[in-house]
C-alpha cells in the first residue's frame, strides 16, 4: 500500500526535474537520450513522462530539431503566479542605474529552487557587451558569478542540500564538489563577493552580489559581466562599489514595497459623527 500511494508523488517529481533539465538547457532543443541520460532515467521512463508533458502543452517537440523545448502552457502558468512584490519592476531603475555607471552588461537573477533563473538584463554603453545570459535562462547554484553569489549567502545547513542536489550536474560546468566549496568560501572572505573568472563563459569575468528580502533571506544576485581584459583589480574595486549601491536600492525598494503591500486599510467609523458646532479651526473660526 505505501508503495502505491508514494507511486505518484515519484511521478510529479520525475516530471519536475524532466522540465528544469529542458529549461536549463543552453542547448534549447534537447533530445530524449539527453534527457534520459541527465535525469539517470532508462529511455522508455523518459519517453512516456516527456510525452504526457507533450499533452499538457507543457512541453513541446521540434520534429526538425528532433528535440523538447518548453511549452506555452508554462508561460501562461507563469502569468497567473506573479507574485504581488514583482522584482524585475522593482529592480529595473537601480539595474539600469548599474549598466550606465559601469557601461557593462547588469543582470537580475532570482533562485528558483537549487538554481538561479535570469529575470532582466540591461546593456552599458562600452563597446563590447558580454551576453552570457539571457532572460529565462537557467543555471546551477554555484555556476557563475550570480548563482554562487546566492549560494554563498545561505545558511550553512541549506548550503549542504543544494551542494548534494547539484553534484551530479557540476561536470557541465567544469566544476566539482571541492572546488565548489572553495569557490563559497573565497566568496565569503570576500564579504558575500563572488567573482567569476572566465568559468561560466570564456574570456568573460562577472561579479555578483546577493540580493536579501526583509527577512535576510538569499532571494537573487545582481551581476555585472564583461570581457576578461577590461575587469582588472581596480576597475573591479570600482564595479563592486556600483553593485553594492544597487543591492541597496533594490532592496530598499523591496521593503518599501512589503510594509506598502502589509499596511492594515483605513477602516471607516459606522457610529454617528460628532456635534462639532462648538470645534474651531485654527485661525479660531467656529467649524
Amino acid at each position: 500500500m505505501p508503495a502505491r500511494t508514494s507511486h505518484p508523488a515519484q511521478t510529479v517529481g520525475r516530471a519536475v526535474q524532466l522540465l528544469r533539465l529542458v529549461a536549463s538547457s543552453q542547448a534549447r532543443h534537447l533530445r530524449l537520450v539527453d534527457i534520459a541520460e541527465m535525469a539517470a532515467l532508462d529511455k522508455s521512463t523518459a519517453h512516456r513522462l516527456l510525452q504526457r508533458l507533450q499533452q499538457e502543452r507543457l512541453l513541446v517537440r521540434d520534429p526538425g530539431l528532433n528535440g523538447y523545448r518548453l511549452g506555452p502552457l508554462l508561460y501562461e502558468l507563469g502569468l497567473a503566479a506573479l507574485p504581488g512584490t514583482n522584482l524585475r519592476e522593482l529592480a529595473q531603475p537601480a539595474l539600469q542605474a548599474l549598466a550606465r555607471g559601469t557601461g557593462d552588461m547588469a543582470f537580475l537573477l532570482a533562485r528558483s529552487g537549487f538554481q538561479s533563473v535570469c529575470l532582466d538584463r540591461v546593456e552599458g554603453r562600452f563597446a563590447i557587451q558580454t551576453m552570457s545570459q539571457g532572460v529565462g535562462d537557467r543555471h546551477l547554484l554555484g555556476a557563475g558569478a550570480g548563482g554562487l553569489a546566492i549560494l554563498a549567502a545561505l545558511p550553512e545547513g541549506e548550503q549542504q542540500i543544494v551542494l548534494t542536489a547539484v553534484t551530479p550536474q557540476l561536470r557541465r560546468y567544469r566544476l566539482t564538489t571541492r572546488l565548489l566549496r572553495e569557490r563559497i568560501e573565497l566568496t565569503q572572505r570576500r564579504d558575500g563577493l563572488a567573482v567569476d573568472e572566465g568559468r561560466a563563459s570564456n574570456d568573460v569575468t562577472g561579479l555578483a552580489r546577493a540580493l536579501r528580502d526583509r527577512d535576510g533571506v538569499p532571494i537573487g544576485s545582481v551581476l555585472v559581466a564583461s570581457i576578461s581584459a577590461r575587469m582588472t583589480e581596480s576597475r573591479q574595486r570600482e564595479v563592486d562599489r556600483r553593485l553594492l549601491n544597487c543591492v541597496a536600492a533594490i532592496e530598499a525598494s523591496l521593503r518599501q514595497a512589503d510594509a506598502g503591500a502589509g499596511a492594515a486599510p483605513v477602516r471607516r467609523s459606522r457610529t454617528r459623527p460628532r456635534d462639532t458646532s462648538d470645534r474651531k479651526s485654527p485661525s479660531g473660526a467656529r467649524v
